[in-house]
């Protein structure tokens, strides 16, 4: 070798180990900086066996990138569903609780029981009444239960579409930063964290797939395939509350609906799911239970008086054939029956319609509702629940059946969640830094460095040496 050639290469080795140097004292310095990927010196050699820096690169793995974002997409998307579905279901109770639906019932029941054998008791009436009410007053307070958890997922929605629309924003702009900086700068590699970092962020809120041109940029679509990100415009996300439709720019994305290419999981899906599936079946089944004791009370009514309304109603009036959604919110007692409404506990007894007071020993009414609360009712099959049973059978199917919605749902959010912690640690070992790694590799650069700077030195004295013979 020649001393040009020795004098070039240890020059390259040393123009090598200074940016080997920061590039590891760089990932030194961002070991615990989000986003960041541990940058490599990319390296090619010379005909001559020159060593000569070509980029830097970033540690990424798409592979594990995308698994990753699938499972935060279907994370987010159970626990959407967890978290409303529990503020629900705290109000509406279990089997086991003391002011569940089912537990007013059976209160109410008993105290029938107790008046058919004291009908002519006004103490028992009074408590007859009162339990009534409780009954009504449960199912009203699972129906403004339900209503919170509405309001809640509305606000999740209008949270998780600011979301979205502001992280669509911040790529389209990286997307144009990136396209004015050379592969492997500084500036380009740090652009690049940022964009991982975004799209990380993305990734609890909506299920997306990305594409990357050869220039660096992305490009979005939402889980189905609806674009949210071509060329410099984000397709920017709205939500219609009255008609439950998601849009993408002026494209309808709305998931669980057949044939549109909409996200099916994060949270935006889970509260919107909540929202135009959940919550209309919990309402139906609710309403269910109200119109049973509304229409079975009304029916003993005018077999025993003739008149319209029974013991309980729909907000004071009769139920017609059809009636509007929330029924378990409006049931209330029949004022007739209620004192301080200006009615005669008597009515509990006797009918809601009785001109008089009948006979105190006549327990013929008090027997016939009990009769209507044991034996079998019917019911409408598609809320779900079965289309005939007794009023407590289908109390319990339904707490059963919801609290057991709620709970596969956080059964599946610990799940996915942990299979994303899975995935993120292998992820992050791949991408992330390694300080004891790096701190050799700078012992390993320290002694490059000084073997090139010691072929510099050789090569120098022995050229002086040259020249002095001359």
């Amino acid at each position: 070798m020649s001393l040009t050639s020795a004098l070039n290469s240890a020059r390259s080795g040393l123009t090598y180990s200074t940016r080997w140097a920061q590039t590891a004292s760089s990932n030194i310095s961002n070991a615990n900086t989000p986003g960041y990927a541990r940058r490599s010196i990319e390296l090619t050699t010379t005909p001559m066996g020159e060593p000569i820096v070509s980029g830097v690169g970033r540690a990424v793995d798409a592979s594990l990138d995308r698994m990753y974002r699938l499972e935060a997409a279907r994370t987010g998307r159970q626990d959407a569903l967890a978290q409303t579905l529990t503020i629900y279901t705290d109000v509406l109770g279990d089997t086991q609780s003391t002011d569940s639906m089912l537990s007013r019932l059976t209160d109410f029941r008993n105290s029938l029981g107790l008046l058919s054998m004291t009908p002519g008791d006004s103490a028992t009436q009074r408590a007859a009444v009162t339990d009534a009410e409780e009954l009504a007053g449960a199912l009203n307070r699972a129906h403004e239960g339900l209503a919170d958890a509405s309001d809640a997922a509305r606000a999740g929605v209008a949270r998780d579409i600011a979301s979205i629309n502001k992280t669509l924003t911040k790529v389209a702009e990286l997307n144009r930063r990136i396209a004015q900086e050379p592969e492997g700068t500084d500036m380009r590699l740090a652009f690049e964290d940022q964009m991982t970092q975004a799209l990380d962020s993305l990734a609890p809120l909506l299920d997306f797939t990305v594409q990357t041109s050869a220039s660096g940029q992305v490009e979005i679509f939402a889980g189905g395939g609806a674009p949210l990100l071509q060329g410099k415009d984000p397709a920017l996300l709205s939500y219609d509350r009255a008609t439950g439709t998601l849009l993408a720019g002026t494209a309808e994305i709305t998931p669980g609906v057949a044939g549109l290419r909409g996200p099916q999981e994060g949270s935006l899906a889970g509260h919107v799911t909540f929202l135009n599936t959940e919550a209309p079946q919990i309402q139906t089944q609710l309403d269910e239970v109200a119109r049973a004791l509304i229409r079975g009370s009304q029916d003993l009514e005018a077999a025993t008086t003739g008149g319209a309304t029974g013991l309980f109603t729909d907000a004071g009036a009769p139920l017609g054939a059809t009636f509007a959604p929330g029924l378990a919110g409006r049931i209330a007692v029949n004022d007739a029956v209620r004192p301080e409404a200006g009615g005669d506990l008597w009515r509990i007894r006797d009918g809601m319609a009785a001109l008089a007071p009948g006979a105190e020993g006549d327990a013929t009414t008090i027997n016939d509702f009990i009769g209507f609360l044991d034996g079998p009712t019917a019911f409408d099959g598609a809320a779900g629940l079965g289309d005939r049973a007794t009023m407590a059978g289908y109390m319990s199917t339904l707490i059963a059946a919801q609290q057991t919605t709620r709970a596969e749902a956080e059964t599946a959010r610990d799940t996915f969640s942990a299979g994303a912690e899975t995935v993120q640690a292998r992820r992050l070992g791949f991408m992330g830094v390694n300080v004891d790694d790096e701190l050799q590799q700078l012992l390993q650069i320290e002694q490059a460095y000084a073997a090139n700077s010691q072929v510099m030195r050789v090569v120098a004295e022995m050229m002086d040496t040259l020249l002095d013979s001359f």
